[in-house]
Parts: C-alpha cells; sequence; structure tokens
C-alpha cells in the first residue's frame, strides 16, 4: 500500500516539521530517526544497495527542496549516523511511499556526501 510521505512517516510516530516538504524526520517516543529516499536512486551492487542522501550541494535529488529541508535533511543525517542507523523508506515518484516496506539503514558520511547503505 502507498501512502504520501506525510501519513507513512506519520504512521511510523514522525510529526514532521514541513508536512509538504520534508523527507525525514525523528520518531517522537525513541529518537529514531526516519528517512524517505526514492527508489530509483537505490545503486545495487554485490555488497547490498546505497542512496545519496545528502549531497553538499544543491543538485538532485535535493535540487526541489527549499533551503530550510535541505537544511533539516542535513541535521537528521548527522543525527542517524551519530546513533549508528536510521529506518528507511521507499518513495516512488515525490509522495508516493511504499507503507509496507521498512529499511534498516546504516548512514555513512564520504566527504561531504551522506549517504544511506542498506546490506545485501
Amino acid at each position: 500500500m502507498r501512502l504520501t510521505r506525510y501519513r507513512a512517516l506519520g504512521a511510523r510516530g514522525v510529526r514532521l516539521k514541513f508536512p509538504s516538504r520534508s523527507w525525514s524526520g525523528v520518531r517522537a517516543d525513541d529518537g529514531a530517526v526516519i528517512l524517505a529516499m526514492r527508489a530509483r536512486d537505490l545503486r545495487r551492487d554485490q555488497r547490498g544497495s546505497r542512496c545519496l542522501l545528502w549531497p553538499p550541494h544543491d543538485t538532485y535529488p535535493q535540487a526541489a527542496m527549499d533551503r530550510a529541508s535541505r537544511d533539516e535533511r542535513l541535521r537528521h543525517c548527522r543525527l542517524a549516523e551519530l546513533r549508528g542507523g536510521a529506518e528507511g523508506r521507499l518513495a516512488y515518484g515525490d509522495d508516493a511511499v511504499d507503507a509496507d516496506v521498512v529499511l534498516t539503514l546504516r548512514v555513512v558520511r564520504r566527504g561531504a556526501q551522506y549517504w544511506a547503505e542498506v546490506g545485501a
């Protein structure tokens, strides 16, 4: 079943700061970071999958984000890296999130970029 980002992240206990623009949030009850990412941005190889979560420049997928949303995403990436991981939700298009798929992510910084890694 597919839900809007707002409803899908809300179902995981996240109250979005920018309901129509946020792609990530922090769950209120345990502080877990929940990150939505476009399914088409996942890159697969023999070690698993990875997805660019935040680049330092206004490039895709963040080009459509306003400054406040980009800053929020960066804060959530930093928090996920410190916590050792996050939950991932797959988005199809700009607002249809698969409510049935929850990925366990490892968030890593490579240079100035933040990436999500999903094991094989």
